[in-house]
């Protein structure tokens, strides 16, 4: 049997982590291990966590990680996950997991069944539909679906596209993927911590011509809630500030992650890519804006980022 391994960072999670982890104890895989890294909760986040500890199956597992590394420090979601990246024991397959969000009982046996048609040596970026609900779990919508890509399919990707659009293989709680690929990702050198593992590990994929899998069934009930990030929640000038803060975290993303690609990846990937990262990991403002290739799929987006490399953001 395929080992399982899935990751997770909590943070004052008591209000919605039971039911998560009541979804993982569910699923229908037999057997995984559940890392965890609290990072700093000041509720009872961790008291939970070891209660269900003791009620998990045997053959299903919840691994507190602070109690090996003694940092029960808070680092921040990113940096947290950047630990934790480094802390799981070995497996075939690893899924990332949001302490707020329910699993379907079938979604790691569908998505090891999806990336089992694949060699082990190639590297496999798994992701499905899910429902976007609100603190509730009442389902608001489901994303439009969507089509995998093909090793063969992966060289014509536009890499610029890909970093800059962000979610272009999903969010992370839809996420899963092969060895091949965690050590191609994590593992070929540091990279910025203010980096979202979820966009970096579909970058990685994209510019090193590994396969994308897409699964359109809905396997997760994606919750939005008063402590979810999202500018789609708030009004008037509540809404606009949002929405800059959104934009400045997805600036620094893109940049610091060039910056951080193009060092461990820039004479890896085709000549194409590799003019793009070196352009856009230069002050070039003027020769950046006038970048031949589509960067976002709409064009106000398009043009609201051509902005952005003027005014220097990007």
């Amino acid at each position: 049997m395929k080992k399982v391994v899935l990751i997770t960072s909590t943070y004052n999670g008591e209000k919605y982590l039971p039911a998560m982890l009541d979804s993982i104890m569910a699923q229908t895989w037999p057997a995984l291990d559940l890392f965890i890294r609290d990072d700093g909760s000041k509720d009872s986040t961790v008291s939970i966590l070891r209660d269900y500890q003791r009620r998990f199956p045997e053959e299903k597992r919840i691994i507190l990680v602070n109690d090996y590394t003694g940092d029960w420090n808070n680092k921040g979601a990113h940096q947290s996950y950047h630990t934790l990246m480094h802390s799981v024991s070995r497996a075939d397959y690893y899924f990332f997991c949001d302490q707020d969000d329910v699993w379907h009982p079938e979604k790691t046996a569908s998505a090891v069944s999806h990336m089992d048609k694949y060699p082990d040596h190639m590297p496999i970026l798994y992701a499905h539909n899910y429902y976007v609900c609100d603190n509730e779990l009442h389902v608001e919508h489901t994303l439009p679906d969507r089509k995998s890509v093909a090793p063969e399919e992966m060289p014509a990707v536009n890499l610029a596209n890909v970093i800059m659009t962000g979610t272009w293989a999903g969010v992370g709680m839809a996420q899963a993927f092969n060895h091949t690929l965690k050590r191609l990702t994590f593992h070929a050198g540091e990279f910025d911590r203010s980096i979202a593992i979820d966009c970096w590990i579909s970058w990685v994929v994209a510019g090193m011509n590994g396969t994308l899998i897409w699964d359109n069934t809905p396997l997760a009930y994606y919750r939005r809630h008063e402590g979810t990030y999202s500018c789609g929640n708030a009004n008037g000038l509540a809404k606009y500030r949002d929405w800059n803060k959104h934009m400045v975290r997805h600036c620094n993303n893109i940049v610091n992650g060039i910056h951080s690609y193009n060092k461990l990846y820039g004479d890896k990937v085709s000549k194409d890519r590799q003019a793009f990262l070196k352009l856009f990991d230069s002050r070039k403002r003027v020769r950046k804006c006038l970048y031949p290739h589509r960067l976002r799929n709409s064009l106000i987006d398009e043009i609201a980022f051509r902005l952005l490399i003027l005014s220097g953001k990007i």
